[in-house]
């Protein structure tokens, strides 16, 4: 494998909310964005990491004794100065309290995981959706293994953030059944205040997108808009979207509500705790629906998507 090629920090199985049908995940380490709400933190730097979860030590000290550059003076307690990210601690713990994040994977690698799901993720109209993190780091990688997975006959659909290059990600494209298109905060300025880039070039990506379309080779989009109290959910945020999806003929969306999956491993991974965040509450995701269905987009929550909107009933089955 190239010096570039990417870690991989998770694959999951029989999944029902990153596409159509039943599909598997794969998870790339690497992100451009620090968006303060992110579920998966620890997919934000592209190398490997150790995570500690404390919950799991049963205080055995076999790390201690087993790192070859003493670089832990108890679970838990590592100096990141020393430490050279071996890994021996994470071998050498009993209970699984430290946790690498980010394996070297192939492409090869990864298809032959999933080939015993194959069957079953064409017969559900699903298939592979890549995730992160953000896949188009990527380019070359997750190219050749959308195009692995599609000589099989598997449809396969990328999750990013949208800052990507798009014409060095245009093989991918091409390669792609659904681009799932995540959104997050519509003035630039704030989004670079609050993500740590502006979206300058994520709109404009988008707006390519749609515009090239199936008929040039190119996936459909499927936007996704996160909601975060406080933070995306405010009336000239969702007015600034509705309109700008409006504009480029999207008529559908899905609201992700947020929730404090991310915490947890921000402790783990011994990041500042984020902010203060809380779930949405029913009423407000009601009405930014109406919002949204005031500018003409049907709004759908996580898994109860109609993807047939996007793709056309030929390529988008109901999942079993």
């Amino acid at each position: 494998m190239g010096s570039t090629d990417p870690l991989i920090f998770s694959i999951q199985h029989f999944c029902l909310h990153d596409g159509p049908g039943i599909r598997s995940l794969v998870f790339f380490k690497g992100c451009p964005l620090r968006c303060p709400w992110c579920q998966n933190v620890e997919s934000w730097k592209a190398e490997a990491e150790i995570a500690f979860k404390g919950k799991l030590c049963i205080g055995c000290g076999t790390c201690v004794g087993r790192c070859p550059e003493r670089a832990l003076a108890a679970a838990g307690k590592r100096d990141k100065k020393r430490c050279r990210r071996c890994f021996t601690c994470v071998e050498a713990c009993p209970s699984g309290a430290l946790t690498r994040f980010g394996v070297a994977r192939s492409a090869e690698e990864i298809a032959r995981e999933l080939r015993p799901e194959f069957s079953l993720l064409k017969t559900s109209g699903g298939g592979v959706t890549l995730s992160g993190g953000e896949p188009a780091l990527y380019p070359e990688f997750t190219e050749k293994l959308a195009g692995l997975l599609h000589d099989e006959g598997i449809d396969v659909a990328m999750e990013t953030c949208g800052l990507f290059d798009f014409e060095r990600l245009t093989p991918l494209l091409r390669k792609l059944q659904l681009v799932l298109f995540d959104i997050k905060i519509h003035d630039s300025d704030r989004h670079k205040r609050i993500c740590g880039a502006d979206n300058a070039v994520i709109r404009h990506n988008l707006k390519s997108l749609v515009e090239a379309g199936p008929e040039k080779g190119f996936p459909p989009v499927w936007p996704r808009l996160p909601i975060v109290p406080g933070m995306t959910d405010g009336k000239e945020n969702i007015g600034g979207w509705a309109g700008f999806l409006s504009s480029l003929g999207i008529r559908f969306l899905t609201l992700v509500p947020y929730h404090p999956m991310g915490a947890v491993k921000r402790t783990w991974l011994g990041l500042p705790d984020g902010p203060d965040l809380r779930t949405p509450t029913e009423a407000e995701l009601k009405g930014i629906e109406e919002l949204f269905q005031a500018e003409g987009i049907t709004v759908y929550r996580p898994g109860d998507e109609d993807f047939t909107l996007a793709l056309g009933p030929s390529r988008a089955k109901a999942a079993v």
